[in-house]
């Protein structure tokens, strides 16, 4: 299981947030430092020499869940936060970005499996919206 997340690229979400990461014991998957994300030209290189669009962090505890970061915003930060939901997540609370955008951010990646799960995501817009 992979799980997308989004960090407002400014230095200190990134401090904070690898961190956060590091003390929950996450490693980077591909053979580079874990630090080496905060430094904004390693990053483009990584989006420009390799085509990274994310940065895929796995905890030995748990090796079958991949926390995948965005190497770029893939979306006006901004705004999409303006919109964003506030969960309880039972221990804590998120905020997760608004189903439209979710869905527009998976047209952009037009995976299969994106694809697919915009067809689910459309149907629980419809929901609700009051359709059947």
């Amino acid at each position: 299981m992979d799980l997308d997340v989004v960090i407002q690229l400014q230095p200190e979400n990134l401090d904070l947030a690898m961190e956060a990461l590091d003390s929950l014991g996450y490693q980077p998957v591909a053979p580079v430092r874990a630090l080496d994300f905060k430094d904004p030209e390693i990053r483009e290189s990584w989006a420009r020499d390799k085509n990274m669009i994310v940065f895929s962090l796995w905890r030995p505890g748990n090796p079958t869940f991949r926390l995948d970061v965005f190497v770029s915003e893939p979306f006006d930060f901004e705004a999409t936060y303006q919109r964003a939901v506030r969960v309880d997540l039972g221990s804590t609370r998120a905020w997760v970005v608004a189903l439209e955008d979710l869905i527009a951010l998976k047209r952009t990646a037009g995976r299969p499996q994106d694809l697919a799960d915009i067809q689910a995501l459309e149907r629980i817009q419809e929901k609700q919206r009051g359709g059947p």
